[in-house]
């Protein structure tokens, strides 16, 4: 059986798009612009997977105190068992997908909602 991350981590590649994120005001933490990022990614459709290189951010304890994220991936990706390890992989695909779709001063807004085709 596997055993799951005790810790989540950002790759040092996205950790100064994670930290961009912040300083803009788009967030008021780390951990919260994180979370957004994993659910961006869900929404965007990334495959369950793994994140190589991360480097210890958080406990999963602060993540998840009440064990709501663990429960909302097992039920999103039943086959991984790793939940942890995939909110970890989860967050950094979406901070990575984020830092692409906003560069330096992209609106959020629009990033989530982009306008319709022009007829």
């Amino acid at each position: 059986m596997a055993t799951d991350k005790k810790t989540i981590g950002i790759t040092k590649a996205n950790a100064a798009a994670l930290a961009g994120l912040v300083s803009a005001g788009r967030f008021g933490s780390e951990l919260d612009a994180a979370k957004f990022a994993m659910a961006y990614a869900i929404k965007a459709g990334v495959a369950a997977g793994s994140t190589d290189g991360a480097e210890t951010k958080w406990n999963v304890g602060s993540v998840d105190p009440d064990g709501s994220m663990r429960s909302l991936l097992e039920a999103l990706c039943p086959e991984s068992a790793e939940p942890y390890r995939l909110a970890e992989h989860l967050m950094n695909e979406g901070i990575k997908s984020l830092a692409v779709k906003l560069g330096a001063s992209g609106d959020l807004y629009e990033t989530l909602f982009p306008a319709p085709p022009s007829p």
